[in-house]
């Protein structure tokens, strides 16, 4: 059983991965509706990330980030594939795909969670919205 500061690591580094996906193709991203969409997505983020922290420090546990592989090897690949294919459509499938690994591995860890703290439970299901609402929203892009 994980505890809740566990999960909220986890919502911090899904955050933050996100965010480092998004920086990734967003210097790919041409079309001015992608460009906003991928900056509203990455605002959420940045919010998630930032509640996450201050739940995890207020509980005397320093938030811990996403390591410096997991960065480079999303940053290579992420770069590899939108320099191949620009077009709004490739992108907003990497963000899906980013997306959807947000919520299977959530939906996992939070099953796996003794949650007690409501706090914490709102804001795991603030993650599994905001990953969803992302799909959702970049499917007009495809």
């Amino acid at each position: 059983m994980l505890s809740e500061n566990q999960l909220l690591n986890h919502i911090y580094q899904t955050a933050e991965m996100g965010r480092e996906g998004i920086q990734s193709v967003l210097k790919y991203a041409g079309e001015p509706k992608l460009v906003s969409a991928l900056n509203s997505q990455m605002d959420e983020y940045e919010q998630l990330q930032n509640a996450a922290g201050a739940l995890l420090q207020a509980r005397g546990e320093p938030p811990k980030g996403i390591g410096p592989m997991a960065r480079v090897s999303s940053e290579v690949m992420s770069t590899m594939k939108a320099m191949t294919d620009r077009s709004a459509s490739n992108i907003a499938e990497m963000v899906i795909q980013g997306s959807t690994m947000g919520v299977t591995k959530s939906l996992r860890t939070i099953r796996d969670c003794d949650l007690r703290d409501n706090g914490v439970r709102r804001l795991a299901d603030r993650l599994l919205e905001t990953e969803r609402a992302n799909i959702e929203q970049m499917k007009r892009f495809l």
